[in-house]
């Protein structure tokens, strides 16, 4: 009876250490996969960061969430966007216009602004439209003659009443040069600051596309938008990034056709520049 009490004994101590061993596995499962899921969710902040990181250079700190908008069946086309009268021409030398605002409209010029900006600042645009606002954060350290033009023609009201002529779904919209005359230019281009190879067209990202008759640029904007921002042309010349408007990207990306012509009308009603900070280093 003793072997037999004995044996049993050692059968339970053998069944308890089993079960120990066991939960001590199913234990050491559940931290790695808690860790597992820790480094997924560090590695996802990290890439929104990296993404991001291009606003990184504001002056004051701000959280921006940006919603992608899922995809919808688009439209087969769209409208072709009214053309939209001139303003005044300069036909001499172009001055630069009044800071405030202040000059009159003017969409033809002679010549190229003069230097207008510092470029040892950083400068903010309140871009209006009709479906609503966006600010963006112009960095002339990027892209200076680029900015500068952007800045001249901006105070010189040449975009007010420009409609948004192509959107191309979750990846950019188009705006400027329909004007009434067919000439679509400002009267001159600037050369193109085209960024590295393998630079990255992030949402947000405002830049000026090439002129059609020059290697330069001629004043059209593209606004990236989305997922898709990546896809955009590379030879675009970048001004600046979204600082706030992500409603209205949402509202522009609606707007996309299988054609790329827009499906409403949609216009720039002003766009007003004011100097920021200093940029860093």
């Amino acid at each position: 009876m003793a072997r037999s009490s004995d044996r049993r004994q050692q059968q339970i101590a053998r069944q308890k250490a089993q079960t120990a061993a066991t939960a001590r596995q199913r234990k050491a499962r559940r931290r790695k996969q808690f860790a597992a899921g820790g480094v997924a969710v560090v590695v996802v902040l990290s890439t929104l960061g990296a993404f991001l990181g291009s606003k990184s250079s504001t002056t004051k700190s701000s959280t921006t969430t940006t919603t992608v908008p899922t995809s919808t069946t688009l439209q087969k086309s769209g409208i072709v966007p009214p053309a939209v009268p001139l303003g005044a021409t300069l036909t001499g030398a172009t001055p630069c216009p009044a800071e405030d605002g202040s000059s009159a409209r003017t969409t033809t010029f002679a010549s190229a602004p003069p230097t207008c900006i510092d470029n040892t600042h950083f400068y903010t645009a309140t871009i209006t439209t009709t479906k609503g606002v966006l600010t963006v954060q112009l960095n002339p350290k990027v892209s200076p003659q680029t900015v500068n033009t952007f800045v001249a023609l901006a105070r010189y009201h040449y975009y007010d009443g420009q409609p948004i002529t192509d959107v191309r779904s979750r990846a950019s919209f188009t705006a400027g040069m329909a004007f009434i005359d067919g000439s679509n230019q400002p009267g001159f281009a600037i050369p193109g600051e085209i960024p590295a190879k393998g630079t990255v067209f992030t949402p947000g990202a405002l830049a000026m596309a090439p002129a059609s008759a020059s290697n330069g640029i001629g004043g059209q904007l593209v606004f990236a938008t989305f997922d898709q921002a990546a896809d955009n042309n590379q030879q675009v010349t970048p001004l600046g990034i979204m600082l706030s408007g992500d409603a209205t990207l949402t509202a522009m990306n609606q707007l996309a056709s299988e054609s790329g012509k827009p499906t409403a009308l949609v216009t720039i009603t002003s766009i007003s520049v004011v100097q920021s900070g200093a940029i860093p280093g």
